[in-house]
C-alpha cells in the first residue's frame, strides 16, 4: 500500500506486517520532522541508531521501569529507520551514502538486539543456552542475507543482463500492484478482506521491523525468554527455507528470479 504521496513511502507489497505498522507512524512523524530545518535524512538514521541501541541495551540494565523503557526505545528506533527515508523523499535530499548507512546500520541493530536480548534472558535463567539462541537468530538472519546474494551472483553470471530485466519486472509489478489496490478498495467489504490479505500474507515473517516489535512485547510482558525462541525458530525456519527455495529456483531457471526478491 503506497500513502497519498507515493514520494513519501514506497509500495508495501514487498514489506512485512512490522512495515505496515511502522510506515504510516513514520508518516505520522515526518509532518512535524520534515519543518526542522536543520534535521537531515542522515541525522535522523544516527539518532535513530542511537535510540534503538540505548533501548536494546535496557534490556538488561537494571534501573526503575527499565523493560518499558526499552520497548519505548526499540520501537521508536524503528519507526526513525523508516522515517529517516521518507525525510529523505520529502526534502528530495537522497543521497547514495544515506542509503548505504541506512542498510549497513539495520545489519549492526540485528546484531544488537538479539545480543542484548539473548544477555537479559541469560540473567533471568542463567542458562546459557540464551546465548547461544542469539547467537541463532543473528547468524540465520545473515545468512538469509548471503542466501539471496549468492542467488543474483548466480543469476548475473548466468546472464550480464539480469539486473535490467529484473529492473523492468519490478516497475511493472508495482504498477500492476497498485492497480489491484484500488481495485479492491472499491469493491466494498470483500475487497477490504482481500486487501487485508495481501498486505498480510508475511505474517509469519520476521525481519528487522518484527525484531523490534516482538521484543517490545516482549519487554513489557517480562516474557524475553519466549521473544528470544521466537525468533530464534523464525531465522532457522526461514533460512533452510530459502536455502532450498533458491536452489530449485536456479536449477529450473525459475523466471521468479527476475521479480524482487526478498532475503
Amino acid at each position: 500500500m503506497k500513502a497519498q504521496n507515493n514520494s513519501i513511502i514506497k509500495n508495501l507489497y514487498y514489506s512485512n506486517w512490522g512495515d505496515i505498522i511502522g510506515y504510516p507512524l513514520a508518516y505520522a512523524t515526518l509532518q512535524v520532522v520534515k519543518r526542522i530545518p536543520f534535521l537531515t535524512p542522515n541525522k535522523v538514521t544516527l539518532t535513530a541508531f542511537t535510540i534503538y541501541t540505548i533501548g536494546s541495551l535496557s534490556l538488561f540494565l537494571k534501573y526503575p521501569f527499565h523493560q518499558y523503557i526499552a520497548a519505548i526505545l526499540i520501537v521508536t528506533g524503528f519507526i526513525g529507520d523508516d522515517l529517516d527515508g521518507q525525510l529523505a523523499r520529502a526534502k528530495g535530499s537522497s543521497s547514495k551514502v544515506g542509503d548505504y548507512m541506512d542498510k549497513v546500520l539495520d545489519i549492526i541493530k540485528i546484531f544488537i538486539i538479539t545480543s542484548s536480548l539473548s544477555y537479559a534472558v541469560y540473567l533471568q535463567t542463567h542458562s546459557f543456552f540464551s546465548i547461544y539462541l542469539g547467537f541463532i537468530a543473528c547468524f540465520f538472519f545473515m545468512w538469509r542475507y548471503y542466501i539471496k546474494l549468492e542467488t543474483m551472483f548466480a543469476k548475473i553470471n548466468q546472464d550480464k543482463d539480469y539486473l535490467g530485466k529484473s529492473a523492468i519486472i519490478r516497475r511493472a509489478l508495482e504498477e500492476e500492484i497498485e492497480t489491484s489496490l484500488r481495485l479492491f478498495r472499491k469493491q466494498g467489504f470483500s475487497g477490504y478482506i482481500q486487501l487485508f490479505v495481501l498486505q498480510n500474507r508475511t505474517i509469519f515473517f520476521v525481519d528487522e521491523a518484527e525484531f523490534a516489535i516482538f521484543t517490545g512485547i516482549g519487554a513489557v510482558a517480562g516474557q524475553l525468554s519466549t521473544t528470544l525462541w521466537i525468533i530464534a525458530i523464525a531465522q532457522v525456519a526461514f533460512a533452510f527455507w530459502r536455502l532450498f527455495e533458491r536452489g530449485y529456483q536456479i536449477m529450473t531457471d525459475s523466471p521468479k528470479l527476475l521479480r524482487p526478491m526478498r532475503k
